[in-house]
């Protein structure tokens, strides 16, 4: 018995998926930091260094893209490793899409209500999210798995308005926070 001729396809399948997890868990730690904070670089140069007027505004602009790469990392590892067929429990790629755009603006919303909490969140919640998938899911072929990221296609309308929420929660939410005078934050003198 010949152990490639066996195994190889298995083992294909594994690399696969575990190279996959392990490059979307490394994209998610890297983008769950800046997710998790009202300034995206105050962290890593300091409030003072970041927070002036007009970069706080520049932010509207910018953070919506950094918001939007996330749901996109979230949304398709969620895809890739999802098989939508031959599961009686299926969630539809559109479901996958509004999970991943859920879990974006849920921690955006917390990072203006509490930093620590979006910051936690925007850890734990991708990765669970790509547990429950391949729980309720089956893993896909590799065949399979680049044919649900070609879905994404599908639904551009649907990803497009996606994207408009993001920049219009964001733009609301700093709004409000500017309105209120930055409450949790230091002043800029």
């Amino acid at each position: 018995m010949d152990f490639w001729a066996t195994y190889g396809d298995d083992l294909a399948k594994l690399g696969i998926y575990a190279g996959g997890i392990a490059v979307y868990t490394l994209a998610v730690t890297w983008l769950y930091v800046p997710m998790g904070t009202r300034l995206m670089f105050a962290k890593q140069l300091g409030d003072d260094r970041v927070a002036t007027p007009g970069r706080r505004w520049l932010y509207v602009l910018l953070f919506p893209l950094v918001s939007f790469a996330f749901f996109l990392v979230v949304a398709c590892a969620m895809l890739f490793l999802s098989s939508f067929s031959g599961s009686t429990t299926v969630l539809a790629p559109e479901d996958i899409l509004t999970i991943a755009m859920a879990t974006v603006l849920s921690i955006r919303v917390l990072a203006y209500l509490n930093e620590k909490a979006a910051d936690e969140l925007a850890k734990v919640m991708p990765l669970g999210l790509l547990g429950v998938v391949l729980v309720t899911n089956q893993l896909a072929t590799l065949k399979e798995s680049v044919d649900n990221l070609a879905r994404l296609g599908d639904h551009l309308a649907l990803i497009g308005v996606y994207f408009l929420i993001v920049v219009g929660v964001e733009f609301l939410l700093r709004l409000g926070y500017e309105l209120v005078g930055r409450p949790g934050s230091r002043k800029v003198s």
